[in-house]
């Protein structure tokens, strides 16, 4: 049977292959490129072969009259078990469920990493553990509950053991076997033969438009096993009248197959992927709207992601200057990219990747893997995947997904970029590809306070106006904030998250969230608050409690809730506190949109370090604790403003990344004004006390001769040295600045600045040939005999001598060019300043050519501060050398003869010996 099987898959594939080749060729006919608009994909006919519908005893369902069973319908063809057995989606961490506080999650009550143990306070209800004493959510009303974002199957069909929940016997743990009831809080036995369960789902991903209000009617009332069917609602194969399910005979063919034309099975789309994630919108025709910040559109309600080609500007929402984005929400969902193009089936042979990791060194491409026909039989339905900030389930196959490396060649099409290379190591690519988000997120969840609809107070991000009614609201999008999340090459490059920060009550030890229903019995009585509830937090006396009353903000407050929760038997009732991170991968855009001025992050006010808004206010004062389960790290701190507004606030420093323009260490700016300003004053004074001296004493003329001094290489040597180095300290003030020099393209400046440093070090090198070479080098060495006198000498010149027009104590000669004082300068200059600059400099120009080099010894965040001092040093040094260039027999005398050659020295006359020597 399997052989005729997989003989009949595989003759279906062929004909698939066929139709798409067929397909492809007519297009190209028709000289049209190779894209199809979603609607014309959505109607094209399907190829997948008919079948009948069968119950769960194998039965044809016309003749039971009883619900589907996928799992029995599709085994006909495919390996359900497997399939089912091989899928996160079905088993939402059913299978790795733990102790409370064993997961990766940061919870100390969490019992696994899927929704199936998870707690998250956006729908706040708890997975009670076996044993607990106040039960909250039993596995029947987790169905219920979260039914709507489930495939089906796992804790759906199997208890925590391993046992189908339909053989549990009635001494079973309360938790599977019993759901709390609503009115009294008893717990009451749950008939799971009555009610049934659920199976992996394959008409919800694997067939257009769903029938998904139906289906949630089944699960709200508690009919599991009918919930399948009601997928098929909209097919007109099955009716549903009066509570009762009624097959359509004229469905079906004379043999027991569904009609062709009945029903389409089909890969998933991004609409099927979007009935559980977010709001996918693919008719370009009609606006895409939203209706408020609901767990509804759950990705959208989290991230603000909208899957949809729609340009921005037509869609219905009400955002501010929707007119001008004429860019589409995703430009992957745009260019016809479906969510399994990069979340594919992992022995999918179309795209199956090796893991780098389980690949043997010898091999870098390894052709073994199953033929099509396999695959269709046992498609694993375990998807590729990333590595996200909000989950950690199935960590193993962690980032596994495609990558935007894996389709797009980068270092092409970044050309423009200086350090391409680098900034993509410290960036990942949707810091730039999503820069803003331009839907509403969550914000905000207080649960410590309750409205009187047993809500949470909540805010929404990105909403500035909240009208009547979310279609009036005005929408201004938000800045997601940057985070680093680590990937499997071992790097950390920062990428867009929002922040959601939830306050809740907690009781006991070990701690657990206060269950819904018993924040409903402290806080109202039927639909109203209590009185002495109203009392304290009515403000202005009106009998309401408006958003500004409805707030723990002080002890009173705080302790009339907690005194409530522990009168219905909660020991230790206080308030807790969390930051949830949700990475952002979609909603990319391109070209103009995209991010590309250097200035966004090389100023003061940089993208990377922008803060971002957790909450406008703080219930009890409870600083919330970061929940993270490794794959996004913290490189910020929470604070607080004088309006009480908390923030994010992320800080380069905590992640070793330095961004040049932004990171400054102000004491190295602090010290190397001082310098300069120290070295400035000194010359005026010391100028000043010249002019002074010369007025009221004259000056002296001395003999002087004129010398060729300086040839032509040492001339164009030193101007161009000169020039070099004047354009280095501008453009590396502007590189450290920018906020200043905003008129200079920062790009353009660190090209500039690099080429200089270029001709500084060639021209140093060629310079460093000639003195070797004429033996001019001599002339920077001092002789150690009487060095020290000389050095007293000269300096006692600068000091007294100049003042009293003096002669030089040292005459000036082709051979001797520099003084004692002069030598020593230059020999600190050339041999120290100037070589650690050079060195610092090319560290920081080959950090993304050589990283482990420049991270040896600190990085950008040591060599660039120690860059930065240098250049201050040779500011300074500039400002002395060219004052003492005035202190030759005329002051403009030592730049004529750097000019031209020629220069007029001090002639040293010889003295008559005294009589009798």
């Amino acid at each position: 049977m399997k052989t005729f099987t997989k003989i009949t898959l595989i003759l279906s594939v062929l004909l698939v292959a066929s139709a798409l080749v067929m397909a492809g060729r007519a297009v190209a006919q028709d000289g049209e490129p190779d894209r199809v608009a979603p609607e014309t994909r959505a109607t094209a006919p399907s190829l997948h072969p008919t079948f009948p519908l069968l119950d769960k005893d194998g039965t044809h369902v016309l003749e039971s009259g009883a619900p589907v069973s996928t799992i029995t319908t599709c085994n006909k063809c495919h390996d359900t078990e497997f399939i089912a057995n091989h899928s996160f989606h079905a088993d939402v961490g059913l299978t790795n469920m733990t102790e409370p506080g064993e997961t990766v999650n940061g919870r100390s009550w969490d019992t696994s990493d899927g929704i199936f143990g998870k707690w998250s306070p956006l729908t706040y209800r708890y997975l009670s553990p076996a044993g607990d004493e106040n039960i909250d959510m039993t596995t029947a009303e987790w169905i219920i509950f979260f039914g709507m974002r489930h495939a089906g199957g796992g804790p759906a069909q199997y208890g925590r053991d391993g046992d189908l929940l339909t053989a549990l016997p009635d001494t079973a743990d309360t938790v599977e076997t019993h759901i709390v009831n609503p009115a009294t809080g008893e717990l009451v036995a749950w008939d799971w033969e009555k009610s049934g369960t659920i199976e992996m789902n394959c008409f919800l991903c694997h067939m257009p438009n769903p029938a998904n209000e139906t289906r949630k009617e089944m699960l709200d009332t508690g009919q599991f096993q009918w919930v399948n069917t009601a997928s098929l609602l909209n097919t007109g194969i099955v009716t549903y009248t009066n509570g009762r399910w009624q097959w359509d005979e004229s469905a079906f063919d004379e043999n027991g197959n569904l009609q062709a034309n009945r029903i389409k099975i089909q890969d998933p789309r991004n609409e099927n992927c979007g009935l559980c994630h977010g709001l996918v919108h693919v008719d370009a025709q009609t606006p895409t709207l939203l209706d408020g910040c609901t767990p509804r559109q759950w990705t959208t309600l989290a991230t603000g992601q909208i899957m949809s080609p729609q340009k921005i500007a037509e869609s219905g929402i009400n955002i501010n200057d929707k007119a001008e984005l004429r860019r589409s929400w995703d430009i992957h969902t745009e260019r016809i990219v479906q969510c399994t193009d990069c979340h594919y089936s992992l022995n999918n042979p179309v795209f199956y990747q090796e893991l780098t990791s389980s690949r043997p060194d010898h091999l870098e491409f390894d052709p073994r893997r199953i033929d099509l026909g396999e695959y269709l039989y046992r498609p694993l339905h375990d998807f590729a995947k990333g590595q996200s900030a909000q989950g950690a389930l199935a960590p193993g196959l962690d980032n596994t997904m495609r990558t935007c490396a894996d389709c797009h060649e980068a270092t092409t099409t970044h050309e423009w970029l200086p350090y391409a290379e680098r900034h993509m190591t410290a960036m990942a690519c949707e810091t730039c590809h999503v820069p803003y988000m331009y839907a509403p997120a969550r914000q905000t969840y207080d649960w410590t306070v309750l409205q009187r609809n047993g809500a949470p107070a909540v805010a929404c991000r990105g909403v500035e106006e909240e009208g009547e009614t979310f279609a009036t609201s005005l929408v201004n999008g938000f800045e997601p904030v940057l985070l680093p999340r680590p990937n499997e090459a071992g790097e950390s490059p920062l990428s867009p998250h929002n922040l959601i920060t939830s306050w809740y009550w907690i009781y006991g030890s070990p701690e657990r969230p206060v269950a819904q229903r018993d924040l409903r019995s402290a806080w109202l009585d039927g639909d109203t608050y209590h009185a002495d509830i109203l009392a304290e937090f009515d403000a202005n006396n009106d009998g309401q409690l408006d958003s500004s009353e409805l707030i723990i903000d002080t002890s009173a407050k705080e302790t009339l809730i907690a005194n409530r929760l522990q009168a219905l038997g909660l020991d230790n009732p206080r308030i807790a506190g969390e930051v949830q991170p949700y990475n952002i991968n979609h909603n990319v855009t391109h070209g103009e949109w995209a991010t590309k001025d250097c200035q966004t992050c090389h100023t003061e006010d940089s993208r990377m370090t922008r803060p971002m808004l957790l909450a406008n206010y703080v219930p009890g004062g409870v600083e919330p604790e970061f929940i993270t389960n490794g794959s996004t790290l913290l490189n910020g701190a929470l604070t607080t403003n004088e309006d009480g507004e908390l923030y994010f606030q992320p800080e380069m420093s905590e992640v070793n990344l330095y961004v040049l323009g932004h990171n400054r260490e102000s004491h190295i700016d602090i010290l190397g004004v001082l310098l300069l300003m120290g070295t400035f004053l000194g010359v005026l004074a010391h100028g000043g006390m010249r002019v002074v001296s010369a007025k009221r004493h004259g000056t002296q003329a001395h003999p002087t001769e004129k010398v060729y001094m300086y040839t032509f290489y040492e001339r164009l040597w030193h101007w161009l040295q000169t020039a070099v180095i004047f354009i280095l300290l501008f453009t590396g003030l502007i590189i450290h600045k920018p906020d200043i020099f905003g008129l200079f393209s920062f790009r353009g400046v660190v090209v500039v600045h690099n080429i200089m440093a270029f001709i500084l070090v060639a021209n140093a090198a060629l310079a460093l040939f000639y003195n070797v070479v004429s033996g001019e080098i001599k002339q920077y060495l001092p002789k150690p005999q009487g060095f020290f006198n000389q050095m007293i000498s000269q300096t006692m010149f600068y000091l007294k001598g100049i003042f009293r027009s003096e002669p030089h104590p040292f005459e000036k000669t082709p051979e001797q060019k520099l003084n004692p004082l002069q030598q020593v300068t230059y020999f600190g200059l050339l041999n120290v300043l100037l070589p650690l600059q050079v060195i610092t400099g090319i560290l920081m120009w080959g950090a993304q050519r050589w990283p482990d080099l420049a991270n040896s010894i600190g990085g950008l965040t040591y060599l660039a501060p120690f860059h930065t001092l240098i250049s201050w040093l040779l500011a300074s040094f500039i400002v002395m050398h060219v004052y003492l260039t005035t202190t030759g027999h005329t002051p403009t005398a030592n730049v004529k003869a750097m000019m031209f050659g020629w220069d007029e020295v001090e002639t040293r006359q010889e003295t008559a010996p005294a009589q009798g020597d």
